[in-house]
């Protein structure tokens, strides 16, 4: 039974698909169908046997889980996204050193959902991506933490704090002195903002490449396993990643000083 349950949730899509959309409450064939994009023979195919393994019920019109069914997908749906994610982009996470991450959000990778992998080219490897840097255009809220220090982003954020947006940044120790000996004016800028909070990371301790989280993005980027930073970065556009970013950042907080 336990290989049968396995198969019918993980060997078709449909399926798969299916009943993580009744995690969220009954519903006829017809808004399956709209939500999955199949053919109606083709999901009352899967319907059937999904029904016959005892994972979902029917009740007039309306399909919903078996209390077996919310168990199983309550165990499985963590896995679900996580495959999701890493399948998605498989040769991007074989290649990062994941060990910044905490185990309790590695646990939750999958809260990161529809990622983009940012690969910018030769003219633009300095430079953010264009949509964090629209983002920040819109954005009121901001938490941003760097390793590296990259030219444009001073401006971003003294920009960010004459605007009064409500910004929190933590740099290592070596960027946040380049910022302040080299940057004068964006660093006077973000100090004399009421809203924003400058802080140094501790240095003894295993960092990423870089964290942003504005009001609709998050971006993240890890050294690789070499240890090198190739300008590979991850973006997601999804409130659970966004609240997994926020972990992630304030992670760092705790093992930061702020700049008074």
């Amino acid at each position: 039974m336990k290989t049968e349950l396995i198969s019918t949730v993980f060997l078709s899509e449909k399926r798969k698909n299916t009943l993580i959309m009744l995690l969220n409450g009954p519903a006829t064939i017809d808004e399956i169908k709209q939500s999955i994009n199949g053919t109606t023979s083709a999901i009352m195919a899967q319907v059937k046997i999904l029904l016959e393994q005892g994972l979902i019920e029917q009740e007039e019109d309306e399909y919903r889980l078996t209390y077996i069914g919310q168990i199983v997908l309550k165990k499985i749906k963590p896995l679900i996204e996580t495959l999701n994610v890493v399948e998605g982009n498989k040769e991007f996470w074989d290649s990062r050193d994941l060990a910044a991450v905490p185990e309790n959000l590695l646990d939750r990778i999958g809260d990161l959902g529809e990622v983009i992998i940012h690969e910018p080219d030769l003219n633009h490897l300095f430079e953010p991506p264009k949509e964090l840097l629209t983002s920040l255009k819109q954005t009121k809220n901001v938490c941003t933490f760097y390793s590296y220090f990259c030219p444009t982003c001073p401006n971003n954020y003294s920009e960010l704090a004459k605007k009064e947006v409500n910004y929190n940044l933590i740099l290592t120790k070596p960027v946040y002195e380049r910022l302040r000996d080299e940057y004068t004016c964006q660093y006077d800028a973000i100090m004399e903002s009421q809203n924003s909070h400058l802080y140094v990371c501790d240095e003894n301790i295993i960092t990423p490449g870089a964290i942003s989280v504005t009001d609709n993005l998050l971006l993240l980027s890890f050294f690789n396993k070499k240890g090198f930073f190739d300008h590979k970065k991850v973006i997601s556009f999804e409130e659970s990643a966004r609240e997994w970013g926020r972990e992630f950042f304030m992670h760092y907080k705790q093992f930061s000083e702020e700049v008074q």
